[in-house]
């Protein structure tokens, strides 16, 4: 998932690409293939890391845009950053969260739960939605990590006092969402990256190494998970290696592809990440294929498409009313 693309005149392509590539790999492969019976394996230790990389780099491009703009932690600078990012996620969430609720994709207590934003620290959260909820929780943390990321030693140290706080959290008050822990290093490495010059071009000069290290790290989908703390700490190199990689190779990647494809399918991909599942259900009540290929088939040729459009277009219509809060389209 993708938040609402950035204003034209702020437009990154490979921010873009890589939402692209990474919503389509989740929503059109990641979350459609188990609506079939065509591919029972389809969940392997190579398609799980990219899974997690496609994730990852979700949070990346979320903290390194956020880092573009300086923040003050005051009052007034505090209110400008949380409306301006509330009100760009929170209302078209909501109502995906409400129609999950009305579908029986997600239960009353999960509706209840991810509209106050605590699910993460309740779990189970809900299906899909639970990185939404994630996303809008590191937001609430981002005014500190933006602050101070022209001191990367000061900066690092308040995301891992974050870790541990919340490593705590679990162990001794209430379990977590363990996912929360997983994508919190990366957020914090997207806002770095963003705000420290010298790191990226550290990561440029040394690309093809990373490029490298990425690949030996994609069997840790092998042996970490999500579900305990030992799994998720497994994980943390394959999730901060494949975003910071991912991010390094997508401007030389996106340069050679048509820019106003990508820049729509970036721009549709929240939309698209919040409605999907509603759609596909749609579609399969409306009618379903009785043979594997032709439900998979079915499913990309008609229920994604439909999806795809219906995300520009809830994102479309969503971004004209916001412009009345927010003229400045920041």
């Amino acid at each position: 998932m993708a938040t609402p693309a950035a204003s034209a005149h702020s437009r990154n392509q490979g921010v873009d690409f890589l939402r692209a590539i990474c919503i389509l790999y989740i929503v059109g492969y990641w979350h459609l293939i188990p609506y079939t019976t065509a591919l029972p394996g389809y969940a392997n230790w190579f398609t799980e890391g990219l899974k997690y990389a496609a994730l990852a780099t979700f949070v990346f491009c979320s903290g390194y845009l956020l880092g573009r703009h300086a923040i003050t932690l005051d009052p007034r600078g505090l209110w400008s950053f949380y409306r301006r990012r509330l009100l760009r996620i929170y209302p078209l969430y909501l109502l995906a969260l409400i129609l999950f609720g009305v579908f029986g994709i997600a239960s009353q207590t999960q509706v209840v739960e991810g509209a106050l934003l605590i699910s993460m620290f309740s779990p189970p959260a809900m299906p899909t939605l639970w990185f939404v909820t994630m996303i809008m929780v590191f937001y609430l943390i981002a005014p500190p990590l933006i602050r101070f990321a022209h001191r990367p030693a000061l900066a690092v140290l308040i995301g891992g006092g974050l870790l541990v706080a919340l490593v705590g959290w679990h162990q001794w008050i209430r379990h977590l969402d363990l996912r929360i822990l997983l994508y919190l290093p990366v957020f914090v490495l997207g806002i770095l990256y963003r705000r420290q010059a010298s790191l990226g071009a550290l990561a440029k000069r040394y690309d093809w190494i990373l490029l490298g290290l990425l690949i030996l790290l994609l069997p840790l989908s092998v042996t970490g998970n999500e579900w305990s703390l030992r799994g998720i700490f497994l994980l943390m190199p394959l999730i901060l290696v494949s975003a910071l990689t991912l991010f390094v190779f997508a401007d030389r990647i996106a340069g050679r592809l048509h820019a106003p494809t990508v820049a729509l399918l970036a721009y549709a991909s929240f939309g698209l990440y919040l409605f999907h599942r509603l759609i596909f259900k749609a579609a399969i009540a409306v009618y379903f294929p009785e043979q594997g290929a032709e439900q998979v088939l079915y499913l990309l040729l008609v229920a994604l498409p439909i999806s795809l459009l219906l995300g520009y277009v809830m994102q479309r219509g969503y971004d004209g009313l916001a412009a009345r809060w927010m003229p400045d389209g920041r």
